[in-house]
């Protein structure tokens, strides 16, 4: 520790001229002590002190062991070393000094009373270097090069107080010259004109001290800033002669003062920006060496800007279902979001006054507010803590939410939202959502089915209800731009049959997958709304039906499509032994109660459950499991669902002997469920299992349709509503034998209790 303080003594005491931080009285007594310390020795020397003859004491000498060369140009922070000898005694200490010039370009009084005291044989110095040099070009940018020549002397003393001759050094310290880079207000193109800021504008920088290059950096020391009329050529005028400028610079300000005002001000509080006038302002950043900023450029380090009244800070109010709205200004304009009934919102909301360089302040809210100029409507008082609502439910009604957003110079943004809480009304039976897009083609394979057909077949089995009307009661995607179906058209409707597709392409595909993805709180991106979820709480029947390959299907719920994957742990697709149970609410979890998915086509990593081939894990037909209680109950059922003979016939797509029916997705399947040691969830009910193309495949006999029954008790109080499950196909159904399609819907109708009409539902 004395050697660290020796060094730091020596240091502060080399830079007295330059900080100031020294006071003459520290010298003084300083050389007071060397003169007591001398009158001391000099005491000791008379005769009869010693015993014996007194012998001629030898002046020590003194080596500079290291440090900078002679005339060596090195960076202000230079470490010496040096050591003594004393052939009749032992060295005392030593006496060093620190000057500006080199030995013949220094006043020799300069030196009186700075002479510094240690016992160390070394010692670290910083020096200044605050002489400016010249710029220099590093990787195609300039920076100011700053320099300044010092000498270090030092001096042994041996016991006695003999003094050896002075040893010095001569050399150049330099540095780079820090620089500041602004900041705030943020600005995409500073050299692009003048941005518009308000008459009070905060700014805000940092700053960079490149030591010997651009890469090795440290903090600035001090700032300083200015500001003046702008006009054309005056940051030129800056660069060029900055004595010019030198009584428009404020004090120098410490980089880590109170209060960040090393890092920032604000222009307009005290001092006058006239409206519709441009300015600049310049930050000059100063280094412990000295050296100071000597480039000024709108890129870096100043700022043209024109005071204006600003318009008020952006509001943008969110809720992660909902989406982000942004306000600007009180022209009270609403944005208008529906909700359905019991849906928890969480608005929050930021608010931004850097464009115009002015700082929000505060933010207030309230609901349903009759008079914005009543304190006591609001919820809370303004304060820049007041950044969320707080959750809020309501179930039905239209409310308006209002938050309002303030600046430092009091203007203010309200931001409008008006919150329709959707009604149930379940006053239709039914409703078709077309959500399989295809096209009109030349049919050859059966492959796939063209626009008309699917359209035909779906039509056939609706027009089984009383009262379906084509003209109404049917969403077709492709017709609506492929956009979600409205949430007041989903709750006009007692029952919902709801046909998708896989694709996912937005101008080509299934809006499914957007309805029914689940983004957890806190991933990336916007958290999706599921409307699906509600209208089964509320006591809507759902029949889903559909292509379940690859990402289709109930897997459209997951961010994983690596198969078989427990849905309450592998939503990521990582192990299932539930680190993560964000599966747990999804929709395919949660509400259809299925807890395990796996696919005839897909991604199989976990090759060591068993081998998958399509043409083992393709299915040939699918039989009815009536061993359920749920499924027993159920009259009409029929006993096996076979592929249509049209889609069979020899040379089409699906013809047995080529492959086997792969637009399938299954459900707990045991082989993986007995792996994990899973039982199925108590509201899952198995209706149809798949005789696949090989009895060896791993998903034989596994579910690819069922029934659930988590709102099966839920009655909506709307008249004919009543309680019932709600089923899932895992395939398309266009592809099966129309006697059987035409007994699955009727069984389906008939638990929902829907007035059935005689109907030739297969014209062919």
């Amino acid at each position: 520790m004395t050697r660290r303080l020796t060094a730091y003594i020596a240091r502060r005491a080399s830079r007295r001229e330059r900080t100031g931080r020294f006071g003459a009285s520290v010298y003084l007594h300083l050389a007071a002590l060397v003169a007591v310390a001398a009158a001391l020795l000099a005491g000791c020397s008379g005769p009869g002190v010693f015993t014996g003859e007194i012998r001629e004491n030898k002046h020590p000498t003194l080596e500079l062991t290291n440090g900078p060369l002679e005339g060596d140009t090195t960076l202000y922070t230079v470490h010496f070393f040096w050591l003594g000898k004393d052939e009749d005694g032992s060295i005392d200490h030593y006496e060093f000094c620190m000057v500006e010039g080199d030995p013949t370009g220094f006043d020799p009084a300069d030196t009186v009373g700075a002479w510094g005291r240690t016992v160390l044989t070394d010692s670290v110095f910083t020096v200044s270097a605050d002489d400016y040099d010249r710029n220099v070009e590093i990787n195609s940018s300039l920076y100011s090069k700053f320099k300044k020549m010092h000498t270090f002397f030092i001096r042994a003393v041996d016991d006695r107080g003999a003094v050896s001759e002075i040893a010095y050094r001569s050399f150049t310290a330099f540095t780079l010259a820090p620089h500041i880079i602004i900041n705030y207000p943020y600005t995409t193109n500073p050299e692009r004109g003048a941005q518009k800021l308000s008459v009070i504008s905060t700014f805000k920088w940092y700053g960079k001290d490149p030591i010997d290059a651009p890469w090795n950096y440290q903090e600035v020391d001090s700032v300083r800033y200015l500001y003046t009329f702008y006009y054309s050529g005056v940051i030129d005028a800056l660069n060029k002669y900055p004595g010019n400028f030198e009584d428009m610079w404020s004090d120098w300000i410490w980089y880590h003062a109170e209060g960040d005002s090393g890092k920032q001000t604000t222009l307009g509080d005290d001092e006058f920006l006239v409206t519709n006038t441009s300015y600049i302002l310049a930050v000059q950043a100063k280094d412990e060496a000295g050296a100071v900023s000597s480039i000024f450029n709108k890129r870096t380090n100043v700022r043209h800007f024109m005071a204006m009244q600003p318009t008020g800070p952006v509001l943008r109010i969110n809720e992660p279902f909902l989406g982000t709205f942004a306000f600007l200004g009180v022209n009270f304009r609403p944005e208008q979001v529906d909700v359905p009934p019991g849906f928890e919102m969480n608005w929050t909301w930021t608010g931004d006054a850097s464009s115009y360089g002015g700082v929000v302040q505060s933010f207030k809210y309230g609901w349903d507010i009759a008079d914005l100029n009543e304190p006591t409507e609001w919820n809370v008082f303004p304060s820049p803590y007041v950044t969320s609502a707080g959750p809020k439910t309501f179930y039905s009604g239209v409310h308006t939410l209002y938050v309002e957003s303030a600046d430092n110079l009091g203007t203010k943004t309200l931001g409008t939202i008006e919150v329709t809480v959707i009604p149930i009304v379940m006053a239709r039976d039914l409703l078709w959502v077309d959500d399989f897009p295809s096209l009109d083609f030349a049919q050859q394979i059966y492959a796939f089915p063209t626009e008309s057909e699917h359209d035909e077949f779906w039509k056939d089995i609706c027009m089984k209800v009383r009262g379906f009307d084509p003209a109404g009661d049917i969403y077709d995607v492709e017709d609506n731009d492929y956009y979600v179906p409205p949430m007041d058209l989903i709750f006009k409707y007692k029952n919902i049959i709801w046909s998708f597709s896989t694709a996912i392409d937005p101008l080509a595909g299934s809006v499914w997958n957007r309805v029914v993805y689940y983004t957890p709180p806190g991933s990336a991106g916007m958290l999706n709304l599921n409307f699906l979820t509600y209208y089964l709480a509320f006591g809507g029947h759902l029949w889903t039906v559909g292509e379940g390959q690859r990402s289709g299907g109930l897997a459209a719920c997951l961010y994983s499509n690596l198969f078989p994957l427990y849905i309450r742990c592998e939503f990521w697709g990582s192990s299932p032994n539930c680190n993560s149970t964000t599966g747990e609410n999804t929709m395919a979890y949660r509400d259809f109660c299925a807890s395990a998915l796996d696919k005839a086509e897909g991604l199989f990593p976990k090759t060591y459950l068993g081998a998958r081939k399509l043409d083992y894990d393709a299915m040939r037909h699918a039989w009815l499991d009536d061993s359920d209680p749920v499924i027993a109950g159920i009259e009409g059922l029929p006993h096996r669902l076979e592929l249509w003979e049209r889609v069979t016939r020899p040379g089409m797509f699906f013809d047995p002997w080529v492959r086997g029916f792969h637009y399938v997705e299954y459900y707990d399947p045991e082989y993986y469920m007995h792996y994990l040691g899973k039982v199925s969830q108590s509201c899952f009910h198995p209706m149809y299992r798949a005789t696949t193309m090989n009895s060896y495949s791993v998903v034989y006999n596994s579910t690819v349709a069922f029934w659930y029954t988590k709102y099966a008790e839920v009655q909506a109080s709307q008249p004919g509503c009543i309680a019932a499950p709600s089923v899932h196909l895992g395939f398309p159904l266009w592809f099966f034998d129309r006697a059987q399609a035409d007994s699955l819907a009727t069984a389906v109708f008939n638990v929902w209790q829907l007035p059935l009409v005689q109907h030739e539902t297969f014209s062919d």
